[in-house]
């Protein structure tokens, strides 16, 4: 919504095409499950064996029912890869210099 935080401060920096790009993988995966794009970002989140525990951000009561209900989603590994290719992060300096060393 136009009156979000997120639509007037961009702190931290995102990467808006990136960020899109994952919405649209997670959307039919949502539509495939019956529940919110939100619901599978969560789950997904969930899923990552480093992620010990995910804040939420809700803004109403239904907001927090479907973000609570994310534990309780169980993606597949086919839908896993999907949205661990669509998030995956780009190689950060130092390490793609020194792979391009090594090559």
């Amino acid at each position: 919504p136009k009156d979000a935080r997120r639509s007037r401060v961009d702190h931290p920096p995102l990467d808006r095409e990136r960020v899109y790009a994952c919405i649209e993988a997670m959307r039919p995966v949502a539509e495939g499950h019956g529940v919110s794009v939100a619901r599978v970002a969560l789950a997904w989140l969930l899923h990552q064996p480093h992620v010990t525990c995910a804040l939420m951000g809700a803004m109403n009561m239904k907001q927090l029912d479907d973000d609570l209900a994310a534990a309780n989603l169980r993606l597949s590994d086919e839908e896993l890869a999907a949205l661990n290719a669509a998030g995956e992060l780009p190689e950060e300096y130092p390490a793609w210099m020194i792979d391009s060393w090594t090559d």
